[in-house]
């Protein structure tokens, strides 16, 4: 009666646990398992009692699983010592995707002797995704951060270097060729330090909200992925309002259209069309800038489209981190926009493909008194300080 009652807490212990457990004889076997180690193997409870892993799982689909948990058993049972928090990686039957879990093994003793290896298994693979994902953004930040010093070190020089080239064209005794090649080389330095200046707007981004208009916006984004748009031939349609002006915050806003007009040039990798739309409008009675960013690109099925705007999802594998679309959901909601997404695929829906994203931006969205009061405040107390 004694063992029975004991057979049954350990059963509600198990059942009720929320992580998984299982219990191996000495020929690899599961004695017992619970219904949360059952349910990341994918399999039932009951099709694992008195089988080893080897046997549920399809041959060269495991990527070698379950010899490692044979050898890991064994080693218990040889050495009679507990192996800690090792890590599996494997392929699951029915799914393509890699996955980790986390193991600890540890001797269960009966009768005077060891008797089974218990196993303490959890499934961390979304939290080894969010690791690499937060080392790629942390040296995506890296890189952006030299970027801005490169740039600022490149200004110096350049600024001589343009002044020079003025000079050099006030010259009289400069030919007119000489004249012609001096306007070009001016014209390309000019270019450079554009790009330079943009690069660096990037990196400084205002802490206060200001009048900003957006084809100004459009252009510096557009400057900044002038080699990517060139390189597959992708042609840039725009239609700008030029009165088209929004109240908020300029470097946000701009890292926002980055965002959607790189992965717009993602999605066109053989060339394609990019549409910029820039107008006044109202929405719902409200005033605001309605604001176009398309592509005729791949498109996105319906499963992608639902979650782009999760943190750390991408599907551009170990170029992208998955938080482009993640900052600029938030940079939306600070400027209380809207978003309309629209996504097709040629190979679901006819012959053509491509994803729109549509923005509305409130006059109001950004408040102008609370916003201006509060920055002139903390300008003054930095001041003092």
């Amino acid at each position: 009666q004694g063992t029975q009652e004991t057979l049954h807490l350990l059963d509600s212990m198990l059942e009720g646990a929320p992580i998984g457990f299982a219990f191996y004889d000495r020929e690899y076997r599961y004695i017992r398992i619970n219904q949360r180690l059952a349910q990341l193997h994918g399999i039932a409870v009951e099709d694992h009692i008195g089988k080893r892993l080897r046997d549920l799982l399809p041959p060269g689909s495991s990527m070698g699983v379950p010899d490692q948990v044979e050898a890991l058993v064994q080693s218990v049972f040889d050495t009679e010592e507990a192996v800690p928090e090792k890590e599996l990686v494997g392929v699951l039957p029915g799914s393509d995707e890699t996955r980790t879990w986390q193991v600890s093994y540890f001797p269960v003793y009966s009768g005077g002797g060891l008797r089974w290896v218990g196993v303490i298994a959890r499934e961390v693979t979304e939290r080894k995704r969010e690791e690499e994902a937060m080392r790629r953004s942390e040296k995506m930040a890296a890189a952006g951060r030299l970027a801005a010093s490169i740039a600022h070190e490149i200004n110096n020089p350049l600024e001589s270097v343009t002044n020079l080239m003025y000079l050099l064209r006030q010259d009289p005794s400069l030919s007119a060729a000489g004249q012609e090649y001096a306007s070009m080389a001016q014209a390309e330095l000019a270019r450079v330090g554009e790009i330079t200046l943009q690069t660096l707007r990037f990196y400084r981004q205002s802490s206060y909200a200001v009048d900003v208009r957006m084809p100004d916006v459009m252009q510096s984004v557009l400057l900044l992925h002038n080699g990517r748009l060139k390189s597959p031939h992708v042609d840039v349609r725009q239609r700008l309002d030029e009165d088209s002006m929004l109240f908020g915050y300029a470097g946000e806003l701009r890292q926002l259209f980055a965002n959607l007009v790189g992965n717009a040039v993602d999605a066109m990798p053989t060339g394609g069309v990019l549409y910029l739309r820039a107008r006044n409008m109202r929405r719902d009675g409200k005033a605001g800038v309605r604001v176009t960013v398309a592509d005729t690109g791949m498109g996105m099925s319906d499963a992608v489209r639902r979650r782009i705007f999760e943190p750390f999802f991408t599907t551009k594998e170990a170029t992208g981190t998955g938080l482009g679309l993640w900052v600029s959901e938030e940079i939306l909601s600070k400027h209380r926009g809207t978003l309309l997404v629209r996504s097709r695929q040629s190979h679901f829906r006819g012959d053509r493909s491509g994803t729109v994203f549509s923005i509305f931006f409130p006059y109001d969205g950004v408040p102008r008194g609370p916003r201006i009061v509060q920055s002139a405040a903390q300008v003054l107390a930095d001041h003092l300080a």
